[in-house]
């Protein structure tokens, strides 16, 4: 691991980190309050498709550390500052394997309270907040901020068409050509996954100006989005979970995070009158002080469970 180098931002020290997961290593930033010398709850941050840890999550990280929590965001491997070739790939195995490595790691840090951590995940990473939660129960909450659950959903919905162009890519991928990089937004009728007339806006506004975000992604053939469901482990959620569900969105399908709802033991649905990215700019205040006030109540300390059964 590389030695962190260390800024002040306002009552905000932020440092640069790096973590391994399987045989490759993440890049992170870990940002937390400035002069707090006690022990601090902490959350893991992913990010949506394709997006990297610049992108958006900052300004989140940045109310969380005003709270009094620390905050770790992170590039998936093969996009942003992380390892992995090749370039662009969205991996969604290899994606939930990060996040829970991620979590791992900040259990690790000095000053960290290892059973105050939350997970945290916007969009495609929402789904994979379901995932790591369900299979660790050391987790203090998760929060799923407009989340994609069910790729089977999304598929019947929004994307016929743009599932059957992935797959096409998927196929050409499989039998040996050079793979495809697919364009991740563009506008309705573009040759790109999601032309939802508030995706390519949406990517554009949520995108920092020091991004490191492509509009691009490869597909892989064994991964085909119906497969991809972490709406079926929501009943194996134990820690508090907090659903964001925007009623405007045309991207994240409603139905399945009303569902994961109605399955979680300890779930907590919040609706806005929103689209998928407007969390992140005009409901930013309302999304990020719902979410203050849930992680303020459940980053508490707690009796340890058996960490045998986290996996």
């Amino acid at each position: 691991m590389a030695n962190p180098t260390q800024q002040d931002v306002s009552q905000v020290v932020s440092e640069e980190l790096r973590f391994r997961s399987d045989d490759e290593e993440c890049a992170a930033t870990l940002y937390r309050p400035d002069g707090i010398e006690d022990v601090t709850p902490c959350v893991v941050m992913g990010n949506g498709f394709s997006l990297t840890r610049r992108d958006g999550l900052p300004r989140f990280a940045e109310r969380f550390v005003d709270a009094g929590i620390a905050t770790l965001t992170f590039d998936f491997r093969h996009l942003g500052d992380s390892d992995g070739e090749p370039r662009q790939l969205v991996d969604y195995q290899r994606q939930r394997t990060d996040l829970a490595a991620a979590v791992d790691f900040a259990r690790t840090l000095e000053g960290i309270g290892a059973d105050r951590i939350a997970v945290w995940g916007f969009s495609f990473a929402g789904g994979h907040v379901v995932h790591v939660a369900a299979h660790d129960d050391w987790l203090a909450a998760a929060v799923s901020m407009f989340p994609i659950l069910d790729g089977l959903a999304l598929a019947r919905e929004y994307g016929l068409r743009n599932n059957a162009r992935y797959m096409a890519a998927a196929v050409r991928a499989s039998v040996g050509r050079r793979p495809i990089q697919m364009a991740v937004t563009g506008p309705p009728g573009a040759p790109a996954m999601l032309t939802q007339p508030e995706a390519e806006p949406g990517f554009d506004a949520v995108c920092a100006e020091d991004s490191r975000w492509r509009n691009e992604f490869l597909a892989k053939p064994s991964q085909p989005i119906v497969e991809i469901r972490p709406i079926r482990e929501a009943s194996n959620v134990r820690c508090p979970l907090l659903l964001c569900l925007g009623t405007e969105d045309t991207i994240a399908p409603v139905g399945p995070i009303e569902r994961a709802a109605d399955r979680a033991p300890q779930s907590d649905l919040r609706r806005y009158p929103i689209g998928h990215f407007d969390g992140f700019h005009d409901a930013f205040e309302e999304v990020v002080s719902d979410q203050i006030d849930f992680l303020d109540r459940h980053l508490v300390p707690s009796p340890r469970p058996d960490r045998s059964r986290i996996q």
